[in-house]
């Protein structure tokens, strides 16, 4: 690509203005859109167990993994946000500890707090607080306990990051005093199990478990299956009803990866948008609770660029990183 071209492209990206191409190159350039299921497993998972505090947290918009470090990280974000913020006000990061989860966010600085331990993913490997809170949250969905919830993080952090057992210890115990409705959604699905051998995603979809007797390790491979599987299918269900309303319109749409809990496709530049409402069409699917029967619908967030790479906007001065790479599409 000539740099008059690339020019023209990382422009496009931030301001969808198509005037500046040829009809020659509107003609041939395609542009990648991504969508994701938004927290799909953990969102399945709150309307899995009895509506209760983890459930609150997608109801009120708060996420998770934020919450999650806030409880378990408590005197990090009381020294950082007293170092940031006005010395006439006394932050208290008890304030948000105690706060119900309706009206967390509209207490005092919690954009900026929010803000804070999302950034530190960007912080050396031992501060990685943000991190670690996602960690506990996926993991504990699904009956992790401690030393194999070590090995997960170690692995997942590429060998950075080794916890000690009463830290992984203390990060379990913390999440599941929170959210007990979890453990309890744990009990029913074993004892059904137990019982008839299989589970059921949202879909309706009968999961058979073929083992005979379930080792106590397996449990957790069991209660992944109806949050995993339901994503998965709406996956592949978005894939299918693309591609058919692709063909019957004669688009020049191509669909081309199903990453599990995403679609990849890519389209004419000019298109993007028309495309990404589709994606988010079929993937916020609505379903309803087994547990009280509750309705709710998926939730996604789409993406748009020149390459399938991350685009990122640099700090302090610095240049951007892979100007034509993937960013956020509103539509």
């Amino acid at each position: 690509m000539n740099s008059d071209l690339y020019n023209k492209c990382s422009y496009y990206l931030a301001s969808h203005d198509i005037s500046i191409f040829t009809e020659e190159e509107r003609s041939k350039l395609k542009v990648f859109v991504q969508t994701d299921q938004s927290g799909a497993e953990a969102l399945i998972v709150a309307y899995l167990c009895k509506n209760a505090d983890f459930r609150k947290l997608f109801i009120h918009g708060v996420k998770p993994h934020v919450y999650v470090a806030i409880q378990v990280f408590a005197e990090v974000w009381n020294k950082r946000m007293r170092n940031q913020i006005s010395s006439d006000f006394k932050f208290d990061i008890n304030t948000f500890i105690n706060s119900p989860i309706e009206s967390i966010k509209t207490l005092p600085f919690f954009k900026e707090l929010d803000s804070l331990i999302k950034d530190s993913d960007n912080w050396p490997v031992n501060e990685r607080y943000y991190y670690l809170a996602k960690q506990t949250c996926h993991s504990a969905n699904y009956g992790i306990t401690t030393n194999p919830f070590r090995m997960n993080v170690l692995e997942k952090s590429g060998g950075k990051i080794m916890l000690p057992q009463e830290e992984a210890d203390r990060f379990l115990l913390t999440y599941h005093s929170l959210f007990p409705e979890i453990r309890d959604w744990h009990r029913r699905l074993r004892e059904q199990v137990e019982r008839t051998h299989i589970a059921y995603n949202l879909h309706g979809h009968p999961l058979t478990i073929t083992w005979h007797e379930v080792e106590e390790a397996k449990w957790k491979e069991i209660y992944a299956l109806p949050p995993q599987s339901t994503v998965g299918m709406i996956t592949n269900m978005a894939f299918s009803k693309l591609q058919q309303y692709t063909e019957s319109n004669n688009l020049r749409w191509d669909h081309m990866i199903n990453c599990h809990d995403s679609v990849l496709s890519q389209c004419p530049i000019g298109e993007e948008t028309e495309l990404g409402k589709k994606h988010k069409e079929y993937i916020e699917m609505q379903f309803t609770s087994p547990v009280d029967g509750a309705v709710f619908n998926m939730r996604s967030e789409t993406q748009f660029g020149f390459n399938w790479g991350v685009y990122k906007k640099g700090k302090d001065g610095k240049e951007d990183i892979n100007k034509l790479g993937l960013r956020e599409l509103k539509f």
